[in-house]
């Protein structure tokens, strides 16, 4: 009877499949977060084999990051450097917690009171967060009113 090394089949088939599975739950494309200091968005972009863009306007400055997951996240930054708006969209939701920052509790207090599935839409003072979507189309916004610069339509946060 021949017998047939263990690490030969079973783990040199399950490595890779593990081994990327394990980084695309681990890994988001973003780093700052929401009122949080623009310097630190493209952090994340060599580890996470991210594609960067930067869009400047005059009122604004508009961070794209795409991961290798095709997840969009992008943050916009007033002439201050702090982020006043995120939003993303892809196959997979990011990590919430990470781009509403010290505004994610507030998230998860306002969304208790959601009665029902489907699209979220919580505006409160000063706060306004939309998702929705389904598995493979995630998509959604935050931003925070009072941030948004004048001249700028709220309607160009996407």
């Amino acid at each position: 009877m021949q017998t047939i090394p263990f690490t030969s089949t079973l783990f040199c088939k399950l490595l890779p499949p593990c081994a990327f599975f394990a980084l695309l739950l681990c890994s988001s494309p973003a780093r700052a977060a929401l009122g949080g200091d623009a310097s630190s968005i493209g952090t994340g972009q060599t580890h996470l084999l991210a594609t960067a863009r930067i869009e400047r306007a005059a009122t604004h400055t508009m961070h794209e990051l795409q991961a290798a997951t095709g997840t969009k996240v992008r943050e916009y930054a007033d002439n201050d450097g702090k982020v006043f708006g995120v939003s993303w969209q892809g196959p997979f939701r990011p990590d919430l917690r990470q781009l509403l920052g010290a505004y994610y509790e507030t998230y998860l207090n306002a969304a208790k009171t959601r009665v029902g599935r489907g699209p979220v839409n919580i505006q409160i003072p000063g706060l306004v967060i939309q998702m929705s979507g389904h598995q493979r189309a995630f998509y959604g916004r935050a931003y925070l009113v009072d941030r948004v610069p004048q001249g700028l339509s709220t309607d160009e946060i996407r």
